[in-house]
């Protein structure tokens, strides 16, 4: 777990550079969204406009491009960021890492696999571990008129930690 990344670039990647798991597209108005389940991780690529903002969370498998990158933050901790890609749109997010005892783990995410319907990606694997818990993965994405918020929920058995963000993407007003 220590060692994955929140990245987000002032563009598209392209979703070969990724192991996809899971895939859905999400859209309203002037603006349209990747949102990828991808192995230790998510990628979420937003547009609208002008603008092309994508939020990867990945780990040291996933080398990426380094063109076009806004933020380079190790999950280690709580982290915040506010960014304004081009000055067409806002992009927020706040992510934490939480290390729980074991019954507090499979109960989040015995609670999460059965969060489903609407907006939502689920994914679960196993790992190379037969006796450890499934890692999941779990997205809810909201539409807004204006933008995306997105929710992710991301559990790492061997070290019983759970990785959540909270994103929110808005196109700014046209000048």
């Amino acid at each position: 777990m220590t060692d994955r990344t929140l990245q987000v670039f002032q563009r598209a990647l392209h979703p070969e550079w990724f192991a996809v798991r899971a895939h859905e597209r999400f859209a309203l108005g002037f603006w349209e969204a990747d949102v990828r389940i991808v192995e230790g991780g998510h990628v979420v690529v937003f547009g609208g406009r002008d603008v092309r903002v994508t939020e990867v969370l990945g780990g040291p498998e996933t080398a990426l491009p380094l063109g076009g990158l806004l933020l380079n933050a190790a999950v280690r901790r709580e982290h915040t960021a506010i960014l304004k890609p081009g000055g067409r749109a806002v992009y927020q997010v706040c992510l934490e890492v939480e290390r729980v005892d074991p019954e507090v783990f499979h109960h989040l995410c015995e609670e999460m696999a059965c969060d489903s319907g609407p907006g939502r990606l689920l994914r679960t694997s196993r790992g190379s571990n037969r006796m450890a818990p499934a890692a999941l993965s779990h997205i809810h994405v909201d539409r807004l008129a204006g933008g995306l918020s997105v929710q992710t929920f991301h559990s790492f058995p061997e070290d019983l930690a759970i990785f959540r963000s909270q994103t929110l993407i808005e196109l700014t007003a046209l000048s």
